[in-house]
């Protein structure tokens, strides 16, 4: 019996989901399905073939960011996980105003100002809550505890911040003049993600020395606990459907 402790997976699962956005594209663009971004009263002309690459970059802000996110989840408690992701609202900030020129009202400057407060606390909570339940204060297992949390902490602050310049991005790609309709802009990025997973993250994290069997993250068991785990299958198709609510309408709000 193992721990299912999988983020390159669920990384990889993220992204299938937001493939899944290209078929809901389709529909739109066949049915005529009123949906925001389509306007359906014009004819609609072919996407340039360099939108196609140029929404790799978005993907690959988003596969580093969940990446990160994920292995600071294994560190932290979800709950913490959870609240710290806010600090993207902090990133995304500063960039729309000093990036996308969009500059920022001093109420809006109050708020960004509660949460550099609310991150802060968070994450002195987070070291304080595994160093107390680790045993006597004082200790290395106290200290080990502490750094580990530290360094989820870190890691989910640089998915945040990284996360940020995604938004920033598809703001800027849905107000071009060619403009990414929102369903297409999500399933590109799938697309990307899945074949960056797929070809590049895990042959190198199979490969590469760690303690899933020899390797970082090791497909083959993650295939073996997914056939052995209802639970597993399960929990990972709700996730999957999540995911590509999530995606769908975090893109919506954006536009």
């Amino acid at each position: 019996i193992e721990l299912f402790s999988n983020p390159l997976f669920q990384t990889l699962g993220m992204f299938v989901g937001m493939l899944c956005s290209l078929g809901m594209h389709t529909a739109v663009k066949i049915f005529k399905i009123p949906f925001p971004g389509y306007d359906h009263s014009i004819p609609s002309e072919p996407l340039p073939a360099w939108m196609y690459f140029l929404l790799a970059i978005p993907s690959l802000f988003d596969l580093v960011a969940t990446a990160l996110c994920m292995f600071g989840l294994r560190l932290v408690n979800v709950s913490i996980y959870q609240m710290l992701r806010g600090g993207s609202i902090i990133f995304v900030a500063l960039l729309k105003q000093f990036f996308l020129k969009h500059p920022l009202t001093k109420f809006m400057w109050v708020g960004v100002l509660w949460n550099v407060v609310s991150i802060i606390l968070v994450g002195y909570t987070a070291m304080v809550s595994v160093s107390s339940s680790s045993g006597d204060s004082g200790n290395e297992a106290d200290a080990e505890a502490s750094n580990n949390a530290l360094l989820g902490v870190t890691y989910i602050l640089c998915g945040a911040l990284v996360q940020s310049l995604q938004y920033a991005f598809e703001e800027k790609v849905m107000n071009m003049d060619i403009a990414a309709p929102p369903l297409f802009l999500i399933g590109m990025e799938g697309f990307w993600g899945v074949l960056t997973c797929v070809f590049v993250l895990y042959p190198a994290a199979y490969y590469m020395s760690g303690n899933d069997h020899g390797s970082i993250e090791n497909p083959f068991n993650t295939y073996e606990m997914m056939k052995n785990s209802a639970d597993i299958r399960n929990m990972y198709l709700f996730y999957f459907i999540s995911v590509f609510m999530y995606n769908v309408l975090a893109c919506l709000v954006t536009y």
